[in-house]
């Protein structure tokens, strides 16, 4: 099998550790257990368990497939284990909140702004740059891993921003320590915005760490919409008590829910990246390759092709339909080309379009953001189709001559 890019090689003595792991793997007794990470995360918030029916069920399924992934290494499943428990600590402070503060659900998320498209299509630059404006905001990483403000509820286990900061930096530091090159393909900072997927107890990028199969297809059978509305509660969470702004989110997993975010969103606008699949395919593919290899061993960069494309063609179509079955207005296009030749016009173009004004102020802070060079190792992210199996052409066939539906989407508004 090939050999891995330098941008995706793992830290080299992350084989070393897994080697001197692997007799221990199977000892951990019922530590390992979905019932154990209950009890972990009801201890480390000092909060006692509700009753929380599905989403204990279905949150089971994602551990459990995780559990029994053949392909997980001792330090990838240590990892899985804390970020299950993770997230059950931080529903089950979202759950003690709203019953203790019973005016959080009434919080108005008001004109939502999401960002997606094909992943590696400029969602996260346009991120940023967005986030700049005055009137916008975006969340950031550190929020998203610690998102629930605390309840004051007696014995309640208080975390403040100093130390959520302090989590989430030392969090960063372990990924970048396990994989030196990921920081070269998606570089991440406790206090950049960064996807909401974060908050999102289900979704593909969980097939990203680990292949879970049999979690693929059910999350492909199942209704999002339990995890839209979770999603909804964190951001009326991360807002109550603060100025009101307009959520500025991103994330091209949200590419296959667009029906569900729309319904769950009513007055969300979204905004589609587009770029010609062929590039962006291969900078996904690399970017899977390198976090598959933190948590597994035997990766296949071939199946990672093959597999990735057909869910994001899938995604793509899903994504189109309901655009075309949508008010014009509830979307916007973010061309690459544009975002990358004239970022500074294409953030005053989307805001105006999304009824702001783009004043002083916001485009001193837009153009501060263009200037910031985000590379942390220029020229180390190397990537290409051949690798993954792949070629141009059957990239660009699988998607057709419209990724993103825009072009349709013209067409039906001009007739109209």
């Amino acid at each position: 099998m090939e050999r891995p890019s330098q941008s995706v090689r793992p830290a080299w003595w992350l084989e070393p550790v897994n080697a001197l792991l692997a007799p221990f793997e199977g000892r951990s007794g019922d530590g390992g257990s979905f019932d154990a990470a209950l009890r972990a995360a009801s201890s480390r918030s000092g909060l006692p368990r509700l009753p929380d029916e599905p989403f204990l069920s279905d949150l089971k399924v994602l551990h459990d497939a995780w559990q029994a992934s053949p392909d997980l290494t001792p330090v990838g499943r240590f990892a899985l284990r804390s970020e299950i428990r993770r997230r059950l600590e931080t529903r089950l402070r979202m759950l003690h909140l709203l019953d203790a503060r019973p005016e959080v659900a009434a919080e108005t998320v008001d004109r939502p702004v999401f960002i997606t498209g094909l992943p590696r299509t400029g969602t996260t630059f346009g991120h940023g740059l967005l986030a700049r404006h005055v009137r916008g905001r975006a969340p950031m990483l550190w929020e998203l891993l610690s998102p629930v403000p605390d309840t004051g509820r007696p014995g309640e286990r208080t975390v403040g921003r100093r130390e959520r900061l302090a989590s989430a930096r030392t969090q960063i530091r372990g990924m970048n320590a396990l994989g030196p090159g990921f920081a070269t393909i998606h570089p991440m900072h406790p206090m950049e915005p960064e996807e909401c997927v974060f908050l999102l107890p289900h979704g593909l990028n969980n097939h990203v760490r680990a292949p879970v199969p049999g979690y693929r297809a059910w999350l492909e059978r199942r209704d999002a919409t339990p995890d839209y509305v979770y999603l909804k509660q964190q951001l009326q969470a991360l807002q109550w008590g603060r100025p009101a702004r307009r959520w500025v989110l991103k994330s091209p997993l949200h590419l296959p829910n667009l029906d569900v975010l729309l319904s769950v969103f009513p007055d969300a606008v979204v905004v589609l990246t587009d770029r010609d699949p062929a590039r962006a395919m291969p900078s996904w593919a690399s970017l899977t390759e390198a976090g598959m290899r933190l948590h597994c061993r035997g990766v296949d960069p071939c199946r990672i092709g093959r597999e990735w494309l057909d869910i994001w063609a899938r995604a793509a179509e899903r994504a189109r339909a309901v655009r075309r079955e949508s008010a014009p207005e509830r979307f916007l296009d973010l061309p690459y080309d544009e975002l990358t030749s004239d970022p500074l016009g294409a953030a005053e173009r989307v805001w105006r379009s999304l009824g702001e004004e783009f004043d002083a102020d916001s485009r001193a802070r837009t153009l501060a953001y263009t200037r910031r060079d985000r590379r942390r190792t220029p020229g180390g992210h190397r990537y290409g189709l051949d690798r993954y199996g792949l070629t141009a052409g059957e990239v660009r066939a699988a998607f057709g001559p419209d990724p993103t539906g825009s072009a349709a989407a013209r067409t039906a508004a001009s007739e109209g």
